[in-house]
């Protein structure tokens, strides 16, 4: 793995997001909040997992940062898999898991895979510097869709519902799948209603963190921007693009790594609130790609759009106004 500048770090893109969101907790944080996010990491099926881990956590350790989160997808609950969550709980400070539809790949079951992670439950609260945090498990039946499970069931509803009403700080959620596409959670649209209803109270929803789709944008819809950070590793483009990219033997022990297209450097962002100044502000990574590009494969960028199928995490500036 190759070392990652500061210079490297800050080199994206940027975009303004004006956000209809009254923040009036920011005389409680007396700093910025800044946090460390990765998802996507795939432990089980890229081959240098705990590199692009430990990668993030000596980067995050050194940025002194409040807390660090996954969002997702991270690794099955299997003892092989202890070393890597030992990479994770090298981290100093406070550490926060997302159940992702692949963390109960093997048949494992999602409270297993919260208690390997030593997570207070599938979905929880918490609060640093005037901020609250929810987390919610997209992983529950109830959809109509066949393949892997993306719903949240009434009672998790309930429980956010309530998390909300009670809440007296700005809000931001965080989840695997994303919550404003159909690719994403299924009954999503009962979930930004919830959401958006919040946007005239004390305690308003200013940000949504997601992962699962391996892109990079940021999408506002009615008041509340989507941020969809790309996978810490590669971006999946299925058996019709069976490719290597790696060596042989690395293939021979990775079967599912050909239908990748991996990213050379790990990918993740640093996300600093400031309520005082009204801004979220998102530094991400830039990287390329291993092998042969989507497009190079034979994706089109009607299926791949380059916008957003890229190996990079792009700068964003969120402005949270009256």
């Amino acid at each position: 793995m190759t070392n990652i500048s500061r210079r490297t770090f800050l080199a994206t893109s940027s975009c303004a997001i004006t956000l209809p969101a009254l923040v009036t907790q920011a005389q409680e944080q007396t700093a910025p909040l800044r946090f460390g996010v990765i998802t996507d990491l795939h432990q089980d099926i890229i081959p240098d997992a705990p590199e692009r881990l430990r990668a993030f956590v000596e980067a995050m350790t050194l940025a002194n940062v409040d807390f660090i989160c996954q969002l997702g997808d991270f690794c099955i609950p299997k003892p092989a898999n202890q070393p890597l969550m030992k990479i994770w709980n090298s981290f100093p400070g406070p550490k926060y898991h997302v159940l992702g539809n692949h963390d109960m790949d093997a048949g494992y079951k999602p409270q297993v895979t919260a208690e390997f992670y030593g997570m207070p439950a599938r979905y929880y609260a918490f609060s640093a510097k005037g901020v609250r945090f929810i987390v919610l498990d997209g992983n529950e039946p109830g959809g109509q869709k066949s393949g892997y499970a993306r719903y949240i069931g009434p009672d998790q509803i309930a429980w956010l519902k309530t998390e909300l009403e009670k809440s007296n700080e700005p809000v931001i959620v965080l989840i695997h799948q994303p919550l404003e596409t159909d690719s994403g959670i299924e009954n999503h649209a009962a979930i930004q209603k919830i959401l958006e209803g919040t946007l005239s109270n004390k305690s308003p929803v200013v940000a949504v963190f997601a992962g699962h789709l391996h892109q990079d944008y940021v999408r506002p819809v009615n008041g509340i921007p989507y941020i969809q950070i790309n996978s810490a590793a590669y971006h999946w483009m299925g058996d019709q693009f069976a490719h290597e990219s790696y060596s042989p033997e690395i293939h021979k022990q990775h079967p599912h790594l050909k239908s990748t297209c991996p990213y050379q450097d790990p990918l993740w962002a640093m996300v600093t609130v400031d309520l005082a100044g009204r801004t979220l502000e998102i530094e991400g990574l830039k990287t390329t790609w291993v092998g042969q590009s989507p497009w190079e494969l034979g994706a089109t960028e009607k299926s791949h759009p380059p916008e957003i199928v890229r190996p990079a995490i792009s700068e964003q500036q969120i402005n949270l106004v009256r």
